[in-house]
Formats: C-alpha cells, structure tokens, sequence
C-alpha cells in the first residue's frame, strides 16, 4: 500500500464515476456530439483532505448536516469503560464529544444503571441527544431498556450484532422471528424499530436458499425474514468492505431497510490480515460514494473507531462528515511512483517482538509493523540501493508513535545529517516534505508519546535519483493525446480514479489550457482537456474519443463490447488512437473512425 493523497479535485471527479455513473449532460457542450447516454450520478461527491478549520465555516451543503451526525460512544470505550460508567466520567466524556461537534450519540450497554433523568440532565448540559443505542436483546429485560430509551425520546434502538446466532439456515430464521417479536414490542412500546448492526460474519457467513439453491449470506436471510415496519439495519460500512461487500451497490439494492449507517474508514480492507482503523477520508473505503448512495434512506451517519486514540480523532472525523464537499485548495494530486523503500533491506536499534521486524515498515502492508524496545532513542534506518535526493517522507504510525523524531540522511550508513525535525508529533499519519539527498534514511525518534516504544506500519520515502534532471514539462497536446496516453488499451489495468488524476494533473503540466477551470463536474474535466484555439471539428472529434474512454474507465462501457460490422470497441479504440497519435494525420484520415464512434457512442 502507498500512502500517497489524492487531491481533492480528484476524489470530487472520482466520485462522479462512481458505479460506472457519466454525469448526465456532461458532454452538451458539443452540439454535434452523439455521446454515451449517461446513469445519473449521485447527489454527492467525494471529499476534501481534512482542514483545521472549523465546521462552523463549512456551508450548508458542505456535507452532512449535524442532525443526521451521530458518534458511537464505543469509540471512546477506553474512556468510558464498560458497564454504566460514573455521572463524572460520563459528563468528561460528552463534554469531549460534544466540544468535537457531535449534537447525537449512539451509547453502548445502554440502559444505564443510572436514573434516566439523570442521563437526561447530563445530555441536555451538553446538547446532545441519543440517536440510537446499542444493548442487550434479552426477552426478559426487554420492556426495561424499551422504557429507558423512550424516556430518551430514541426513535431506534439497537444491539451491537444480529440479536441471534446465524451459524446456520435454520438460526437465521429464528433470529429473524425473534427480532421480529423484539422490534414489534418497540413499536407497540413507544418506539420506531429495532436496529441490527453488522461485522464480518454476517455476509461471510453463507448457505443455499432452500428455494432457490442460490448462496445466500446470513444478513440477506435475516433481512428477507423481518418486518420493515419493525426491524431496520445499521449497516457497518468498515465491516461490511471487509468482507468483500461493494458497499454503495449493497446499499443501492437494500437501502429502504438500512436506515443507520456506522461510518468507519481503514486501511488494509478486505486483504491479509486485519483491517486497522484510521480517522475518517485518512483509509481505503470510498466514503463518498457511500454517503451518497446512502442519502435516500439513511436517518443517521454514526461514526465509530473503536478504541479511538484521542478526542481529537473524533473531531477530525466529524469535521469529515459536516464539511467534506467543502472546497479545498490543496495539492493537485500526482504520481510519486512506489516509495523508494518498498521492499528494501532495513536495519533497527531494536524490536519488542520477533513478530514485529523493521522489514515489516516497508512491506507495503498497512497491517503489519514494526516495534521498537520501550525506552529511547531508537531508530529504524533503510538503504535505497543508491544515493537519491528526497522530496518526501510518509509516516503511518502505530499506537506506539513518537512525539519527538528526526529525518536522517546518510551516503554510507555511518555518518548521518538531520534534513527535517518534529516536535510536537501527534501520531496517525505524518506526511513531511524534506529536503535532503542520501543512500540511506532513518527515522531516529527521540521522545515517546506512550509508556510503549516505537512503531510504525509503513514508512516510505520518496524522491528521484541523484543528479537526475526533473522530467520536462510535455508540450501542448489535444485531448485525444491525453486520454488515450493514459489509458490505452495495452495498459487495461488502469482504474477511473488513475485515469481522471492524471487528466487533473495536465491542466497544469501543459500550456494547451487556456482558462483555469473549478474541476467539480466531469463538463469541467472536458473542458481543460481543450485548448481555445482548438480545431473545432478535430474537437468534436475527441471529445466522442473522450466520452467512450471514460465510459471505458466508469465500467458503463466494456472493452470487450462487440460493434456493429465485427470486432470490439477494444479494437476499435486500438486503432482510433493509431491515426489519432500520428503526428502526419489529417481529418481524411479521422473521418472513417469519426462515423465509427458515433455510432458506438450511439449504441451505449
């Protein structure tokens, strides 16, 4: 894995494609053109990196709106503990929550022993109200935790799981009787519905319909098998991914019985190992995507990390929820390439584990580590093979991280020089840019941030060789150049995200872009691709390129789709790009191929 960030012009067109989704319209702007016709796309995009500032600056329709935010309280377990916690510990812990920006909560082993008015006075000192809740199912105390979370005024109440085995057919069907039977007395009881949440084994657990003999998954059988009008489902996005679950379109085909969602993001998802979870837009999982396949059905977003690290994680995630279509002028995105220490051979002061090696820091694996001996310094160093000048250093840090460390660089392994100190780390991810040239780096961190040592799931470095020359910027070239240069059907392996990064990035490598252009539609990622002055009739010419190698790169059009007169569009593309790329070719030489496209383009 490279922990590289996409921009946020990137993920916001990223997110347009989604699904295999063309905005509708996107190429109206070309009268002549007989384009792809376009699936809608979701009402939301995707998100921008996360910003200091605070949620209150963020616009009405920057994100989700605080009324339908909600955090579970397990995320701060370690605070909390189990059980009821104390009136102190709890008003400490809302407080935090509340100063984050949460105005919902979704408590855990709720009821409480505590007097419910009790509870109420502390939320009501904080503003908070309960969105939801997780606890016990059992039939006999039942009336007791309905009571409990009507006196809240709780609309749904939930359980941590499924309410019932499922290791079979048969257990999921009487799980699904018994909650049932459960959220019908909710109902009846002054609330909504009963919520079920999801891990794992809900969708990896699978046996045949006994009618169909399809495979079915342990979720699907309770899902069919309970009452909408009593039973809901809070989808776990992060569990759900990690089991292989295409969220958005597991979303899109069960939404109207999802009506809570718990918002989580990790890395190492649905891969080797254990998925680790990480502040929300910081991992793997599409948020945005999910989000806005959600929109129709969902009531309540909840995030939760469990045993997050700090209150400040919460509100960075917060501020993800409420703000993350705000703009965002960050870093266009680029392609660094692969850290220059993937892979290569590493040297440590020590480790605390044989399981937990310095080679593991460079494996690519967001789940594996390494970890230092609990006292300081310590140092992890690795050799680049040959001598480089660096640009940047990415951190992913463990638990275990260092509030004080130094960049070192070395020509021989033995004399090092400092290129770039911190202070004041605060752990999760470290993204420095540096400035520094050698064979060798090492990270000596110098001042622990726990009572633990050292350690970290992935360091990379990245920077060019020495004395190489910066690569020239390209000359001015036509949207037929740069659609087909990324993404040609030799390299097939491409994906939209690569694909609609690498057009962002052209707008400003080459000079054929005339007008500086806001990137939050797909019309405006045409659009850069054009110059002014552009041959109107080789223009319509490439934007029908253009339109079917998105439609290729969404997954609406496939390579292998036959077209009229034989062979494929794959085949087609193939030579469209032949003449297109001929430096000698003229509009005689397009034309057979303009009829062509329009013709495909006609059929899909």
């Amino acid at each position: 894995m490279q922990i590289s960030r996409r921009s946020p012009r990137a993920r916001r067109l990223s997110a347009a494609l989604t699904g295999g989704a063309l905005l509708a319209g996107t190429l109206a702007a070309a009268p002549a053109l007989a384009a792809a016709p376009a699936v809608a796309a979701p009402s939301t995009v995707a998100a921008p990196a996360l910003t200091t500032a605070a949620a209150a600056a963020c616009g009405e329709d920057d994100g989700l709106p605080d009324s339908k935010i909600s955090i579970q309280l397990y995320t701060h377990v370690g605070e909390l503990g189990s059980g009821t916690p104390s009136p102190e510990t709890i008003d400490r812990v809302l407080g935090e929550v509340a100063d984050a920006g949460f105005t919902n909560i979704e408590p855990f082993s709720q009821p409480y022993s505590m007097p419910v008015d009790e509870y109420q006075s502390i939320l009501d000192a904080h503003g908070l109200e309960v969105s939801s809740s997780h606890g016990s199912t059992d039939w006999n105390t039942w009336p007791e935790t309905v009571d409990y979370a009507v006196a809240l005024g709780q609309d749904y109440i939930g359980t941590g799981g499924m309410a019932g085995s499922y290791g079979t057919y048969e257990e999921a069907l009487a799980t699904a009787a018994y909650v049932n039977r459960l959220g019908q007395y909710a109902h009846e009881n002054g609330a909504n519905k009963i919520v079920l949440h999801n891990h794992q084994s809900e969708f990896t657990t699978r046996y045949p319909h006994p009618e169909t003999g399809e495979m079915v998954s342990a979720w699907q059988v309770i899902e069919e098998n309970t009452d909408p009008r009593y039973v809901t489902f809070q989808l776990d996005v992060g569990w759900a991914a990690d089991a292989g679950i295409d969220v958005p379109a597991w979303i899109e085909e069960y939404g109207d019985r999802i009506e809570l969602l718990h918002i989580k993001d990790a890395v190492n998802v649905d891969a080797e190992g254990d998925p680790r979870q990480v502040a929300l837009g910081n991992g793997d999982l599409d948020l945005p995507a999910i989000i806005a396949a959600a929109e129709p059905y969902v009531e309540y977003y909840t995030y939760e990390w469990d045993y997050a690290p700090s209150f400040e994680s919460s509100a960075e995630s917060y501020q993800y929820l409420r703000c993350y279509l705000s703009e965002d002028d960050g870093d266009e995105c680029t392609d660094e390439g692969e850290s220059l220490t993937l892979g290569r051979p590493v040297t440590t002061s020590s480790i605390d584990d044989p399981a937990r090696t310095g080679d593991l820091a460079v494996d690519g694996n967001a789940g594996t580590r390494w970890g230092s001996a609990w006292s300081e310094p310590k140092w992890i160093a690795v050799d680049l093979g040959a001598s480089h000048d660096l640009s940047r250093v990415v951190i992913d840090w463990e638990t275990a991280f260092a509030s004080g460390y130094e960049i070192q660089t070395s020509p021989d392994g033995e004399t090092w020089t400092t290129v770039h100190t911190v202070t004041d780390g605060d752990g999760s991810f470290d993204d420095l840019g540096v400035s520094g040239t050698g064979r060798y780096v090492r990270l000596y961190a110098t001042e622990r941030a726990t009572q633990w040592g050292f350690s970290l799931y992935e360091l990379e470095v990245y920077g060019t060789p020495s004395g190489e020359q910066p690569t020239p910027e390209p000359v001015a070239r036509g949207a037929g150049y740069w659609s087909s240069e990324y993404r040609q059907v030799r390299n097939p392996d491409y994906t939209t995200d690569e694909l609609l990064c690498f057009l962002i990035s052209t707008r400003a490598q080459s000079d054929v872009f005339d007008e500086v252009v806001d990137l939050t539609t797909l019309d405006d990622a045409e659009q850069v691709l054009w110059a002014a002055n552009h041959d109107e009739w080789v223009d319509v010419f490439d934007r029908q390129l253009l339109a079917l190698w998105l439609n290729v790169a969404a997954g609406s059009v496939s390579l292998e789709d036959p077209i009229v007169g034989g062979g494929t569009v794959g085949d087609l593309l193939v030579a469209i790009e032949a003449v297109r790329l001929d430096v000698g070719a003229t509009r005689a030489d397009l034309k057979e191929y303009k009829n062509a496209l329009e013709t495909v383009d006609a059929q899909h």
